[in-house]
């Protein structure tokens, strides 16, 4: 799945008690064994087989489901216990092999999601049987089970309203659409049959077997039975579809779109015929079922689920039209498709036994996602836009409410808490260094041994160690369990000294955190790659002693060359220097890594704020769009750390100087023969010289913005336009990009509409869009966003955190249960005064139950964080910026 990241744990306590217990078993977690595995459910019962049968209801709001599921019964138990959340049960029969029929009593229990199953009279022998249930459940507006979808579609002229039916089952929502063993370790094959109007279309995991005409115009479609899975995995889709097909190697490909979109799917399908002949090569293992259906629906997630064979895409990650579209979009949509069928191994055809080891889906597909990428297009540089989304990880990591990759998940109602960057972008980043260390080859037949030891099998970490090692000949789970059983990460310090002309290189490790003075003391095997001026690189393997080499040559000293290391680098002050003086000479990655650490060692207090500031001074003829996207959001952190007005002005002041020069390189339109990706930098540029006020970039974008009519905005850089216009935006703006947001038949054109209202520095304005987002102008998913995150993008963070505080029953109402932890944290998450991480801590605790204070104790740590970095560059910045500009 590729989704927003959230992280883990009920309180920083438990953390703390959990991390102990990572850092006393380290390399001790054992192969995978069905019968330890976590999980709520015992394990003397296991389905076999699902026989589902699912009714929705004309309204879209309730359907009446049937459950038939064989069993094997291992020892006699005295009632089966089963998942379900949601769920009313008409009746439930169970029957054994032998013919007998026995009717068991339901007895729910809603806060752990089970319903024990109990005979009226002795206990249930082992042996095999049929457990019968008759049930019915709810259709929500929530990504959870069975959902609807509401969009807009063109016909004629003018927007109708319509209707889609949807499923997300994971983690652990299978259980909302049907009673079962809910927990991953259970696979078992599926069986499906939906009950619906005779012109819609029906999509699961496995091909349509047969479609039955009912006499009340209905249609009865069955679905061919699947291979075993976990229940995540099911599928079910229902809707007014268009469909284009295609195949590769074998296998039917179909990309579903709703009526009037199937050629923008076109892109996508040439995508996916190179990316699955390409994984059926890499992993030895062909794509094991006889279909792939993909469908971009129009809203519900935002990003894409995995399922076994009919992968779910917000239609706005899906979607390409050459000439309508921008290369980001070309971009994420490729990046996404490649994730998303690495799934169709990394989960699908070998699972996680259970969510502590989700990172084996999720990391994996990440990797090997952007392998896939970088392979086909690599003029893209889409191996630099990883090393900013390793950013995310490497911040968050080095926090106080970090957690390891394998973390304990006791409660699998908590399981959504693990889906963060530390799982997907460390995962991934602990992988492409592990394999830069073993080499692709040995490190591809580890791979190999892997899923073809466990296909249709759940594993462990521990079992993909084992099968690297095999390759390797190196014992990988003691060299990498560090990183992978434990919280955080190093930070490698180099120290050079000259001798003779030559160079001794001292490196030495520690643990890097910000703002976390009591973490603590770990050590890690890091694979570091040195590389020096005259271009000699050598690979180390530091491990918790320093280590002394020694170069011919003396000069400039590189630390993770390439950066495929998952640390920081911190060099003495004369090597950073000649670094420094030698920055637009360093690689692209290199340059990056170098930019990224020394902002990441101010914001910890190890060097001061300026030190970074110098370095972008350095950056002179720099094209590269990933390095600005890091310089921009950099400075945008420090301007947030500034409260006066009048210090606000010079540094944005500051900020329009410097980004002048770049954006001149590149203009506001196309140039003939210029790089692939100018503009995707010319809309980075103006969305930054915007926000910082630039006169004459602002003019320009309200123009655009105001000739839209007779000439459309270029897509390259239309969300920046219009996020532009809207934080400028007076009455007749907001009502433009209010009717831009409602007409919208697109998600994609949805999205940029909202995201430009939320940018709107108008107080009035500002307050009217809040109130619409509490009406039903919106889905509840985007309404709740767009309320606990307008307050960072607008910059009137204390008016939106008021408002939200004023309508907190309401807006906790529209959230999704999974969504409601999140709420304060993310509305408060602008903030910069310790004294609001406290304020967010006692709502959390007074408003919502104890499974969402470890999401506002990560609020809160992000606001400490800042308020401590203000604290010691907030004046420095404001002065250094002054002391740059004209006089007067």
């Amino acid at each position: 799945m590729r989704t927003v990241y959230r992280a883990t744990v009920d309180s920083l306590a438990l953390a703390a008690a959990l991390l102990l217990c990572c850092f006393a078993s380290a390399n001790a977690e054992p192969r995978f064994a069905f019968a330890t595995t976590p999980g709520k459910l015992p394990k003397d019962v296991v389905p076999k087989h699902y026989t589902l049968r699912i009714v929705p209801a004309t309204t879209y709001d309730r359907f009446d489901g049937e459950a038939i599921i064989d069993i094997e019964i291992a020892r006699s138990v005295p009632a089966i216990v089963v998942n379900a959340a949601e769920l009313s049960f008409k009746s439930v029969r169970l029957r054994s092999s032998t013919g007998g029929e026995t009717i068991l009593t339901p007895r729910f229990d809603p806060q752990r999601e089970t319903v024990t199953l109990t005979p009226a009279s002795s206990p249930i022998a082992p042996g095999s049987y049929r457990l019968g249930i008759d049930y019915s459940g709810k259709i929500g507006k929530h990504p959870q089970g069975l959902y609807q979808i509401a969009y807009k579609q063109r016909e004629q002229g003018r927007l109708v309203e319509k209707l889609l039916l949807a499923t997300q089952m994971e983690p652990v929502q299978a259980r909302r659409l049907f009673p079962g063993w809910d927990e991953p370790v259970f696979r078992a094959s599926f069986e499906i049959v939906a009950v619906i109007d005779a012109h819609l279309t029906a999509v699961s995991n496995m091909p349509q077997s047969k479609v039955e005409p009912r006499p009340d115009g209905k249609k009865e479609v069955s679905f061919a039975r699947s291979v075993p899975m976990s229940t995540y995995l099911a599928a079910l889709f229902v809707g007014e579809m268009d469909l284009q097909e295609d195949s590769v190697d074998g296998i039917r490909l179909g990309i579903y779109t709703v009526k009037g979109k199937r050629a923008r799917a076109r892109y996508a399908m040439e995508a996916t015929k190179q990316i699955v002949r390409y994984y059926n090569d890499y992993f030895g293992e062909p794509y094991p079922l006889v279909k792939l259906d993909q469908l971009a629906i129009p809203g519900g997630i935002g990003g894409a689920m995995e399922n076994w064979g009919a992968i779910a895409y917000n239609e706005g990650r899906l979607l390409y039209s050459p000439g309508e579209d921008s290369l980001r979009q070309k971009q994420v949509v490729y990046g996404i498709i490649a994730h998303e069928i690495a799934h169709q191994w990394f989960g699908n055809l070998v699972t996680m036994a259970w969510w502590d080891n989700l990172w084996l889906n999720e990391g994996f597909a990440s990797w090997m996602g952007g392998k896939a990428t970088e392979r086909f297009n690599p003029r893209w540089g889409m191996r630099l836009r990883d090393a900013l989304w390793k950013e995310t990880a490497l911040a968050e990591d080095a926090r106080r409410t970090t957690h390891p990759i394998q973390t304990p998940v006791e409660n699998d109602t908590r399981a959504m808490d693990v889906f963060d960057s530390i799982t997907y972008a460390k995962g991934a980043a602990v992988l492409r260094m592990l394999e830069g260390y073993l080499g692709e080859d040995v490190f591809r037949a580890g791979v190999q041994g892997y899923m073809r030891a466990h296909r249709f099998a759940n594993t462990t970490t521990a079992d993909f160690w084992h099968h690297l090692s095999g390759a390797s000949g190196k014992d990988i789970g003691k060299l990498v369990a560090g990183w992978t059983e434990q919280p955080g990460y190093p930070v490698v310090k180099v120290l050079q000294h000259c001798e003779n002309g030559a160079a001794a290189v001292t490196l030495a490790q520690e643990r890097f955190t910000l703002n976390d003075p009591g973490a603590a003391p770990l050590a890690w095997n890091v694979p570091v790659i040195l590389a020096d001026g005259a271009g000699t690189r050598r690979t180390v393997l530091l491990e918790r002693n320093p280590q002394k080499l020694r170069f011919e040559h003396c000069g400039t000293m590189l630390a993770n060359a390439g950066d495929t290391g998952y640390y920081r680098s911190q060099y003495d002050d004369r090597n950073f220097r000649r670094l420094a003086l030698d920055l637009n000479r360093l690689p692209a990655s290199d340059r990056l890594r170098l930019l990224s650490d020394t902002f990441a060692l101010a914001q910890a207090g190890r060097v001061d704020a300026t030190r970074y500031l110098a370095l972008v001074e350095n950056l002179g003829a720099e094209t590269d769009r990933t390095i600005w996207d890091h310089v921009t959001g950099a400075l945008r952190f420090l301007r947030e750390l500034i409260d006066s007005p009048g210090d606000q002005a010079v540094f944005d002041r500051y900020v329009a100087r410097l980004l002048e020069t770049p954006f001149a390189r590149v203009g506001w339109d196309p140039r003939p023969g210029e790089a692939a990706d100018a503009a995707l930098l010319r809309r980075s540029l103006i969305e930054a010289l915007g926000r910082a006020g630039h006169e004459a970039v602002v003019r320009e974008a309200q123009s655009r913005f105001a000739a839209r009519a007779e000439k459309a905005i270029d897509p390259a850089i239309r969300p920046a336009v219009l996020n532009v216009t809207g934080r400028y935006a007076h009455q007749t703006t907001f009502e433009a990009l209010l009717e831009r947001m409602r007409s919208a038949a697109d998600m994609t054109e949805k999205w940029e509409a909202q995201a430009a209202l939320r940018q709107v520095r108008d107080p009035r304005l500002l307050r009217r869009l809040m109130e619409l987002m509490l009406t039903e102008e919106l889905p509840p998913s985007d309404a709740v966003f767009n309320l606990t995150h307008v307050g960072d993008d607008s910059g009137m963070v204390e008016l939106a955190w008021r408002f939200v505080l004023e309508h907190l029953p309401a807006v906790l109402a529209k959230a999704s249960p999974r969504g409601r932890p999140h709420v304060l944290p993310d509305a408060a998450s602008a903030f910069t005064d310790a004294a609001r991480a406290d304020e967010l801590i006692a709502l959390t605790k007074a408003h919502l139950d104890a499974t969402a204070l470890y999401q506002a104790e990560k609020g809160a740590d992000w606001i400490r964080l800042k308020a401590a970095v203000k604290a010691r560059e907030a004046r420095r910045a404001v002065d250094w910026a002054r002391a740059r500009l004209p006089a007067g």
